[in-house]
């Protein structure tokens, strides 16, 4: 795994577990992680990479409170961990559950690690758009919400055209939905990313798009209500 650089100061670093890409955003000496993955092991091969590079972690972020984006998150202990207020209640309520769920699935390599991590709570709630400063660049944290789940958070980057949007936007796959899924507010989201998101998108599986990928998830997801 090595950090593969999709926009000026903005990495992502593809994890086995559910090819999630976590994000590493960086200027001047820090940075910040966006989404940790699944293992603390392969969340601490990160760690290491960024801070071998010279990069500070100010913070970590979580877009939403699904088990491929923070289980690892015991990996960046110590550290300001932001993720919209009703993740940090997913994760609470239904953290075991998901653990119970990822065992039914792991490899079995995996298995005795995903037993035994953590599961940790972010502790910064972010209710509202908020600006978080990462050495001299300005990032915007935006939750939005219910959609995918109860809680996501997209942060963008204006400095390097980019918005990390989470399983809100995906290539790699059609929009994943759930019982946590309210596929109305997930359309409402994807208006507030044409309005407000960057020209790139980076989401949380697949490759970096553009806003034609908003479309693409509008189709599909207005299909979905039609049927409930």
């Amino acid at each position: 795994m090595t950090l593969e650089r999709v926009a000026p100061g903005v990495d992502r670093w593809v994890m086995p577990e559910a090819s999630m890409g976590a994000v590493v955003v960086a200027d001047a000496g820090e940075a910040l992680v966006v989404d940790a993955g699944t293992l603390p092991s392969r969340a601490a091969e990160l760690r290491a990479a960024i801070e071998a590079r010279g990069d500070r972690i100010v913070a970590v972020a979580i877009t939403h409170a699904h088990w491929d984006h923070c289980f690892a998150l015991s990996a960046f202990a110590g550290l300001p961990m932001l993720a919209h207020p009703a993740a940090i209640d997913e994760l609470r309520e239904h953290g075991e559950a998901q653990r119970t769920a990822v065992l039914g699935f792991a490899e079995p390599a995996a298995v005795d690690a995903v037993r035994a991590l953590p599961i940790v709570l972010p502790d910064v709630p972010v209710p509202s758009r908020r600006a978080l400063r990462v050495g001299g660049i300005e990032v915007e944290l935006d939750p939005l919400g219910p959609a995918h789940t109860g809680g996501d958070l997209v942060v963008h980057v204006p400095s390097s055209g980019a918005s990390i949007v989470g399983d809100l936007v995906e290539t790699a796959d059609d929009p994943q939905a759930d019982d946590s899924t309210d596929v109305t507010g997930w359309l409402r989201a994807l208006d507030a990313l044409e309005a407000r998101a960057q020209p790139l998108l980076v989401p949380g599986h697949g490759d970096p798009c553009g806003h034609e990928r908003l479309a693409h998830h509008r189709a599909l997801l207005g299909g979905l209500r039609r049927r409930d």
